[in-house]
């Protein structure tokens, strides 16, 4: 399987010229991308649209042809996600795809070691990046497949794209599963580690204590900043509040692929929480802890640092995973804090854990009826319904409330 994996150089300190090249190309460049989107709406082959686009933009041919890329596929995406009623429509500074015609990287033995050669309306520039020890081979064989140039806070920042081969596990290898639950009252995860047969290896917890507390603060700065109608400093404060989050989420999955690293063949098991937060009403303050954590971010990160690392990843339906209990498998009841008893056998769990171990066993089920096909995200099969968290049992013990799921797609 290809994974990419970016690197990130910043461009040292352009000089003027140079800097308002690179400015006025980016611009070009959203223009030529809006221009491309407009008249493949209205029908216009792309080999017409280029000729125009040529005539009308001082761009190279490998910019303009990137831009036609991108132009398709944010277009394929709005036709494709029904409930996104805005057309794409760029503005500002923004972020340009080059390939190997449009940029180049040389090795100097000058000052600084590392420069790129970017392709700009006033014809080439040659800039000055940031570089890596780790990452020089790579720069110097040429082997980027592409490179986007973002500007950010008044600086230009080259995210330079790699794609390596990696050998992900199929179904059929799995030997550990780990299967992590999400959450942002209690736990902002909790990860535990199961065998085949289902014997507990490990358990990871992350408490959500601290990010709570932090972002309380960060709140409560925002009021007091507001009254006093200091603007730039609430959105200061976003920033370090959004850099804050993305900090936490990297520790996490970090450490969740270090556990799962211990481990061969091994497959993470989360859930699908796409629209999840539709169906979200905690009152004023709980959907405002709900709404605000990114569940999407960590399963982002947690998916290609996994890849990177050799590791599959699946993905079951979310709904009832803390409601069987792991004794018994008879209905739990959760109380208000994170406690679960279960109402037959009165076992008690933590409910964040119960919900990782279910996790697991409904993928078990899955396999068990075969739902799923041997690629890294598979897509579950769609006629035949599953979703119960225990596979080892008979059918008819598992009628459990809410359990009886169709698995959706991944």
């Amino acid at each position: 399987m290809k994974i990419q994996n970016t690197l990130q150089f910043k461009i040292i300190n352009p000089n003027k010229h140079k800097a308002k090249s690179i400015n006025t190309t980016m611009r070009q460049y959203r223009k030529c991308v809006n221009f491309y989107l407009h008249e493949i709406a209205k029908g216009t082959p792309l080999v017409d649209i280029y000729l125009l686009a040529k005539q009308q933009y001082n761009l190279q041919t490998g910019l303009i042809q990137t831009a036609r890329d991108v132009a398709k596929e944010q277009y394929n995406s709005y036709k494709n996600n029904s409930d996104n009623p805005w057309f794409p429509h760029f503005k500002g500074l923004m972020t340009m795809r080059y390939d190997h015609r449009s940029i180049s990287f040389k090795e100097s033995d000058g000052h600084f070691q590392w420069w790129a050669n970017i392709s700009t309306v006033n014809g080439r520039v040659k800039v000055p990046i940031t570089s890596c020890s780790e990452y020089i081979q790579k720069l110097k064989d040429n082997r980027f497949n592409t490179v986007q140039l973002k500007y950010k806070k008044g600086e230009f920042y080259l995210n330079v794209i790699f794609e390596e081969e990696r050998t992900i596990p199929k179904n059929k290898d799995f030997k550990h599963f780990i299967g992590v639950d999400r959450g942002s009252h209690n736990n902002i995860a909790v990860a535990v580690v199961q065998n085949k047969k289902g014997r507990i290896l490990e358990s990871k917890f992350f408490p959500a204590k601290q990010m709570i507390e932090k972002r309380r603060r960060y709140m409560v700065l925002r009021q007091q900043l507001g009254q006093k109608k200091l603007l730039k400093e609430i959105r200061k404060s976003k920033d370090r509040e959004r850099n804050y989050v993305r900090d936490v989420n990297h520790k996490i999955s970090a450490e969740i692929i270090r556990v799962a690293s211990k481990y061969p063949n091994s497959v993470i098991v989360l859930e699908n929480l796409k629209g999840i937060r539709k169906h979200m009403n905690f009152g004023k303050q709980g959907n405002g802890k709900g709404h605000s954590w990114p569940f999407l971010l960590l399963e982002e990160m947690i998916v290609y640092k996994a890849h990177r690392n050799s590791i599959a990843v699946r993905r079951v339906y979310p709904r009832g995973t803390s409601s069987v209990c792991k004794n018994c498998f008879g209905d739990v009841r959760r109380s208000p804090s994170i406690l679960a008893v279960c109402e037959s056998c009165k076992k008690k769990y933590n409910a964040d854990w119960l919900g990782a171990v279910n996790i697991t066993r409904r993928f078990f089920y899955y396999m068990s009826k075969n739902l799923g096909i041997s690629e890294s995200c598979p897509k579950q099969g769609k006629d035949d319904f599953a979703g119960s968290a225990i596979a080892s049992n008979p059918f008819k013990d598992l009628i459990h409330h809410g359990l009886l799921a169709r698995p959706i797609g991944i």
